[in-house]
């Protein structure tokens, strides 16, 4: 069996369960690994005998803790859809920023949340190449996609490199907002420079 076996199977949703496993110890606790790396359910689980169970678990664990490679992708393609990933300031629009924001506030619930911040990094595609406006409507659907969908590995990179540039985001948005706000008071000055303000018809 390939080191990297498991990790080209294991989805987000699957990576999100096993991170959930705290709370059990012992037979329990592999039971329920192996149970959802196969994907076949407990009844298959439970045909094993504990010898079976043990080795099989200890093959499985030690694929898991070995680090796999989390690519960074501009486009990725989840449940037949192909997407373009955000990853620069200038093209998060207000809708990701605050989705962003919340998925990303508290970091105990940074693994479960992994699937909405993915899902807010999105933006379809079409004709393959073009990247569609952001569309905050429809985010419900591209995560349970990505969660059902998506391979860990691919999430992983992606927020990795999200969550690895969101501080340099957020110590820059005072500047950028400023910039823009000067940029709109400029435009705004334009319009009405050389224009004669309406009259006051009140009277």
């Amino acid at each position: 069996m390939a080191s990297n076996n498991i990790w080209k199977k294991l989805t987000v949703r699957q990576y999100q369960l096993l991170s959930n496993l705290t709370h059990l110890e012992g037979w329990e606790y592999m039971r329920s690994v192996v149970a959802i790396v196969e994907n076949n359910g407990f009844d298959a689980v439970d045909n094993y005998t504990p010898i079976e169970l043990r080795n099989r678990y200890e093959a499985i664990a030690k694929q898991l803790n070995t680090e796999p490679y989390k690519p960074f992708k501009n486009f990725v393609k989840v449940n037949g859809k192909r997407y373009y990933v955000t990853r620069f300031f200038d093209e998060i629009t207000t809708a990701q920023y605050v989705e962003l924001g919340e998925w990303t506030k508290d970091k105990e619930k940074s693994i479960d949340n992994l699937h909405l911040c993915v899902a807010s990094l999105l933006r379809e595609c079409r004709f393959g190449w073009f990247a569609k406006k952001y569309d905050g409507k429809l985010h419900a659907k591209r995560a349970k996609d990505v969660q059902e969908k998506m391979l860990a590995v691919e999430a992983l990179g992606l927020s990795a490199f999200f969550l690895g540039s969101w501080l340099r985001l957020l110590e820059d948005l005072p500047t950028y907002l400023d910039k823009h706000l000067k940029e709109l008071t400029k435009e705004m000055e334009d319009l009405t420079s050389g224009r004669d303000l309406p009259k006051d018809t009140v009277g």
